[in-house]
């Protein structure tokens, strides 16, 4: 009987441990599947290329520059410059110090072209504000420059990828109250004193919210211009974009635009945010825990619960 007993406990305990690990196993597997969809990166990166000509003949300590590029609202180059030892490459953010403060988060993924076609590589993070606006990126020894310079140039290239920004206003990435916009547009939503010019298909196709305004069962739904009360014209431009496939996410706006997206209960918002929570965001695990309750995010929760 002691001897059944025993048996019965040990199934119930086994079939108990099996069930958990059944159930760890099945949540690890559906954030990986989520995971393995994610087709939209919701990082801020940028390409820089250039190839520096007359390298031979630089002199010491002077700055020669490339183009002026503009990138997220923000001007960059590339320069080189060579000293007594090395050829150095440097990224200058060139936004004026200004008077508010700002800063730009980055890591720099380089290249510099060698004359066997393969490529000197080198990574490193930086963070840039008003005070530190320039460091080098790559280098290489002056009595190696043989291995570098292809008849008198030298090739670079480098992958930014901008992990935090602050101070600093993104422009707008579409304009929803342009001649385009307004061209390919049935009704016109007034969000405080500013005109979005959209196309209503598109909005009930994103919002259960939007679809109910637009269906006719309300007296909205036959006016050319609708007046949305309480909402900030900044978050609901970042929502439009977001749903367009524009917006690149950061943790500045990202619960502004979640709570209009539940608002508005756009689910595919929500999930760009929550895929941006997940993957990209640097808010700590507690901030990240109440808005998964807050806002029901399943798979945030369930990665909440695997690193516990």
């Amino acid at each position: 009987m002691c001897k059944n007993s025993a048996t019965v406990v040990g199934l119930k305990e086994y079939a108990q441990k099996t069930i958990v690990e059944v159930f760890a196993r099945a949540f690890e597997v559906r954030v990986t599947n989520y995971r393995s969809k994610m087709s939209v990166s919701e990082e801020k990166k940028f390409v820089m290329k250039h190839v520096f000509e007359n390298a031979e003949s630089m002199e010491l300590d002077k700055k020669y520059y490339g183009p002026e590029e503009k990138h997220f609202g923000v001007p960059w180059k590339i320069y080189i410059m060579k000293d007594e030892r090395y050829h150095c490459f440097y990224l200058e953010c060139l936004k004026s110090k200004g008077t508010t403060p700002w800063k730009i988060a980055f890591e720099v993924n380089s290249k510099i072209l060698k004359k066997n076609s393969q490529w000197l590589k080198h990574s490193l993070t930086r963070e840039y504000s008003r005070t530190f606006r320039s460091d080098h990126f790559n280098y290489f020894n002056n009595r190696a420059r043989k291995k570098y310079m292809i008849d008198g140039k030298l090739a670079v290239e480098l992958e930014v990828k901008i992990k935090e920004i602050s101070g600093i206003e993104i422009p707008k990435t579409r304009k929803f109250d342009d001649d385009v916009a307004k061209k390919f547009s049935d009704v016109v939503l007034m969000v405080g004193d500013q005109q979005f010019h959209v196309f209503k298909m598109y909005l009930s196709m994103h919002s259960t919210y939007f679809e109910s305004l637009f269906s006719g069962n309300f007296a909205e739904s036959e006016k050319s211009i609708i007046e949305l009360k309480d909402i900030d014209p900044r978050d609901f431009q970042n929502f439009l974009e977001l749903i367009h496939g524009d917006l690149v996410l950061e943790d500045s706006t990202v619960v502004r635009i979640l709570k209009l997206a539940d608002y508005f209960d756009a689910k595919s918002a929500i999930g760009r945010c929550e895929r941006f929570l997940l993957e990209n965001s640097n808010k700590s695990t507690n901030e990240k825990s109440n808005l998964a309750i807050q806002y029901k995010l399943e798979n945030l929760m369930v990665e909440k619960v695997l690193k516990c």
